[in-house]
């Protein structure tokens, strides 16, 4: 065993440092003596390379197939963007969220809004005759996208049981809120608002039901439950 003078502690260690006040340590190490450091675990959840392919994969083909039937349907409106716009959004969502290290909830959430009230005020100042596209489209779809991101990360990185019920009760809102503007009569269109309640709905209630295993332990741990 080694000690440090200064602090009065005994440390079974190899390091000629103390931990705490870097002073020199004195005393022998044992010889059959073996430090053991716990196993780093990283924040991400390994991805397999074939599956980023399959995604990749099915990301491509999708936008490529909604630019192809906007072309073909010759309406002279280029809807195609909304979707294939909330795509390449919910990836970007997804990178700012695993390769950021708190507040992931929030800035996504924050970004949305954003990106939702500037598309409004787009909408309602540039047309004379407003047709409604980003309450009736582009709000659901943007807030259903938003919603698939939160999962993924969640699926993707280890969070603790604090972060998973912010993350719930940001995917419960973002459910909602098109609902309650199709009831209130906000939108002309509904199906997009409907659509977008009931697949954020059902990835809600999947997410409690089926994942993640280590934080409902967390949570059974913390309420004696």
């Amino acid at each position: 065993m080694k000690k440090c003078d200064k602090c009065g502690i005994t440390i079974n260690t190899k390091q000629q440092y103390c931990p705490l006040c870097h002073q020199v340590l004195n005393g022998e190490t044992y010889t059959d003596f073996k430090e053991v450091y716990p196993e780093y675990v990283s924040l991400r959840r390994q991805v397999l390379p074939i599956t980023k392919k399959i995604l990749l994969f099915f990301t491509i083909i999708s936008i490529i197939i909604l630019g192809i039937i906007n072309i073909a349907d010759r309406s002279g409106v280029y809807w195609s963007f909304i979707p294939i716009g909330s795509i390449i959004y919910f990836w970007f969502l997804v990178r700012v969220g695993v390769f950021s290290r708190r507040n992931i909830a929030f800035r996504i959430a924050l970004l949305t809004v954003l990106l939702i009230l500037l598309l409004i005020y787009v909408d309602y100042s540039t047309t004379i005759e407003n047709d409604g596209w980003s309450t009736n489209y582009v709000m659901p779809i943007l807030l259903l996208s938003s919603v698939l991101a939160i999962t993924f990360i969640i699926w993707l990185r280890r969070i603790n049981y604090r972060d998973y019920f912010f993350y719930l009760l940001i995917i419960l809102t973002f459910s909602i809120v098109p609902l309650i503007l199709a009831f209130a009569n906000v939108v002309t269109v509904f199906w997009p608002s409907i659509t977008a309640f009931g697949a954020a709905t059902f990835i809600l209630l999947f997410i409690i039901f089926f994942f993640p295993k280590s934080i409902k332990e967390e949570i059974k741990k913390r309420f004696h439950a």
